[in-house]
This record gives C-alpha cells, sequence and structure tokens, in this order.
C-alpha cells in the first residue's frame, strides 16, 4: 500500500469535502460541509484556507484543515489559525494519520510566525497537540419575564427587528459595528453573510427611527444569541425584548441565552442587572505559539477596562511534551503605575509551567486550575486575561 501526505490542490475540492462529509456523517449524523460553515467549505474559498491529507494507494483517508485568521487587539493585530475537518476514514483508524497531519500543520504555523491556533473538541484527545480549553465568556439566561418586570408589563421598544438575507444592506452596517469592537477577530466584509450565518445561525438587524441601531446572531437550535451588538449596550433590555416578541411569533420562546465576552464591559453590565442567571464558561481550546505578543496585546485590553495591579512575575515556560512540543521561553511580566510590559527575563523564583498549565494560569477563572495564583498576590490581582473567542469565527 502507498501512503502519502500532501496538501489539497483547487481540483480536490469534491473528493475532499465529499470524504469530510462521509466520515462526519458516520461519526455524528448527516453532516453538510458547504451547509453547515459556508464561510470555509464554499468552492470559492476553499484554497483560503490548507487541507493536509493522507492518501493511500491514491484514495484520501485523512484530513485536516488549518483557516488563517487573524485576531486584532486594540490595533495590534496577531496572526493565528483554526484546525477544522480533523477527519479519518473508519477503516483506516489507529494508522497514526491524524497525528501525522496535525503535528505537519503545527509545525507550519510555528515556521510561519503564527501567535494562536484553536479548535473545538474532545479535551484530552487536542491536548497531547498542545490545545487545552481557556479563555472566558459569560453567557446569561434572559427570560421575557425578566425583561417585563425590569421595564414595566406595557413596556415598548425603540427597535424594530428583521432577519437578514445575503445581500441586504444593513451588512454593512454589521460589519461596522464588528470593527468598532476593541477586540475581535477580523472578518472580511464580503464573506460576512457567510461568517454570521454559519453553524446554523441567523443573522438579525436591530432598526430605530435613525437606521440600523445593532444586530444579533441567534442559533435556533441552542436557543442562543452567541453574538449582540447595540450602538447603546444600555437598552439591551430592550432589545431582548423586542427579539423575544419577535420569537413568540414564530416559535413560542420565552427566554433566550445570550454570550458576552469579558472585555464588553458595558455589555456585561446591561445584561446582569436583569438576567435571571449567569455562568461563565471556557471560550474555546487554544494552544500559544508566541506567548509574549499574545500576553502584551491582552494586558492592554484588561487595562483598557480598569487597573492593573503593580507587581513583577518571571515565568518559564517549558517545551512540552510529545507532539505538543515547542521551544522553552522565558519572560517577565511587570505592572508599574497601571502600565504593564512583557519582556525576556530569567532569574531566579521564576514559575515553572508546561503550555496547558500556562494558559489555565494566565487565561482561566479557576483558581484551583492554577495554585500559582493562590501563591501570589499580584497575579490573583492581575489574572485571568480577556482570552476570547465568539462562536461565528469558529473552525
Amino acid at each position: 500500500m502507498n501512503v502519502r501526505y500532501d496538501t489539497a490542490e483547487p481540483e480536490d475540492y469534491e473528493e475532499l469535502i465529499d470524504f469530510c462529509n462521509y466520515v462526519f456523517s458516520h461519526a455524528h449524523g448527516p453532516t453538510d460541509f458547504p451547509a453547515l460553515l459556508p464561510k470555509l467549505y464554499r468552492r470559492e474559498y476553499f484554497m483560503q484556507g490548507r487541507h493536509y491529507t493522507t492518501r493511500e494507494d491514491g484514495r484520501i483517508r485523512a484530513v485536516v484543515g488549518a483557516y488563517p485568521l487573524s485576531l486584532n487587539v486594540l490595533g495590534t493585530v496577531l496572526p493565528a489559525r483554526g484546525i477544522g475537518m480533523v477527519s479519518v476514514h473508519p477503516y483506516a483508524r489507529s494508522r497514526g494519520y491524524m497525528r501525522t497531519l496535525m503535528e505537519t500543520a503545527l509545525a507550519d504555523m510555528r515556521r510561519d510566525g503564527i501567535v494562536l491556533s484553536c479548535l473545538g473538541g474532545q479535551r484530552q484527545r487536542y491536548e497531547y497537540f498542545g490545545f487545552t480549553p481557556a479563555g472566558i465568556q459569560t453567557v446569561f439566561e434572559c427570560r421575557r419575564s425578566n425583561i417585563r418586570h425590569t421595564l414595566g408589563k406595557d413596556f415598548s421598544s425603540p427597535f424594530s427587528v428583521r432577519p437578514l438575507n445575503n445581500g441586504d444592506g444593513e451588512l454593512a452596517e454589521i460589519c461596522r459595528f464588528h470593527r468598532s469592537k476593541a477586540a475581535r477577530f477580523e472578518r472580511e466584509e464580503e464573506k460576512i453573510f457567510d461568517i454570521l450565518s454559519s453553524w446554523k445561525n441567523r443573522i438579525f438587524a436591530f432598526r430605530d427611527g435613525s437606521g440600523v441601531a445593532g444586530y444579533l446572531v441567534y442559533n435556533a437550535g441552542e436557543n442562543t444569541i452567541p453574538e449582540i451588538n447595540l450602538e447603546e449596550p444600555a437598552l439591551m433590555a430592550q432589545a431582548l425584548g423586542c427579539f423575544l416578541n419577535h420569537l413568540g411569533k414564530t416559535g413560542d420562546r420565552d427566554l433566550v441565552y445570550v454570550n458576552a465576552q469579558p472585555w464588553e464591559t458595558a455589555k456585561l453590565e446591561a445584561l446582569s442587572a436583569f438576567a435571571e442567571d449567569y455562568r461563565v464558561t471556557t471560550a474555546y481550546s487554544f494552544a500559544v505559539f508566541d506567548w509574549q505578543p499574545l500576553l502584551s496585546a491582552l494586558l492592554r485590553l484588561k487595562a483598557a477596562g480598569g487597573t492593573l495591579p503593580d507587581g513583577e512575575a518571571l515565568f518559564r515556560i517549558t517545551g512540552g511534551e510529545g507532539a505538543a512540543k515547542t521551544p522553552e521561553c522565558c519572560f517577565r511580566i511587570a505592572v508599574e503605575q497601571g502600565h504593564a510590559q512583557v519582556s525576556p527575563g530569567v532569574g531566579d523564583g521564576a514559575i515553572v509551567l508546561d503550555p496547558l498549565r500556562a494558559a489555565r494560569l494566565f487565561f482561566s477563572t479557576s483558581p484551583w486550575a492554577s495554585p500559582e495564583l493562590l501563591k501570589n498576590p499580584f497575579l490573583r490581582g492581575l489574572l485571568p486575561l480577556p482570552l476570547f473567542f465568539e462562536s461565528p469565527d469558529g473552525v
């Protein structure tokens, strides 16, 4: 049997999509990747990513996709890649194909100066490759009764809401809202409908007397709003009341779950003022290749929303083991009068972490996952940093 590792070309599109649809349908139920994730798998977008393949006697038997992402934090753009479409034919498992393809994809990321990578999937399966659940996301449970008691039984909303279709003029305004965020994964305007309608989402625009006042993305299957942005976040209750009234006409829904990111202070304040309940979860699974630029950017983002405690700490991030192994790095975080700096540094007293523990320390809300926090007052006041991920950008 001849085994060949390669990357897909445009002429491989139909074969590769058919293969991945088959593997995921076999494992999880009917799957149609171009319909589920048009932003990645429509034919015209296919070569924007890189698809690593294993062929046995010319036939595809495994695929790993790597897709470009750009994380913009207060104007600093950090190159990233998302991993998706990880597929091995059920008759070709236990031959090491997925491991080889993942190692190749990660080696290319390190070569190309990628700062971080992300994916979704079973935790331990991907911790072998340096990924671990991290970041912060708050999910609010918002009920119609919460809004009625907050605004009054006969409240009137300043908004109207309607679903959008591809080509609608409001999509340009939605791009403007997205670009105004302090932190975001960049989105190409010509792909905005495909990006926001991936994962079976629908896009809704809010209008007031002066035009587009905001938008939301809604997933009916999970009854979740993974993304909502308003010109005036303080009007969150009025906007959600308007949307729940719209759902009541079509689906008799009286509650919805609303996601918010850790740096969205105005949105968090508005939602916490009336939501029935909330929970804090991890945002996605991440692997970090270049710690200093990521930590520098997120420290600036956190400082923009509040005061950082003065102090300093030294860190040594070991290279990890096996497929997750990366070059060791050492750096110093120092904060003086609220100004943070991350610089190369070594010395006695450094906190030594492998990459998985480092991600849990810097980005986790769970102090028991990072004992170093309990020992260090400076870190208790500084961490976690606001690493995030909005699900429409997911791979």
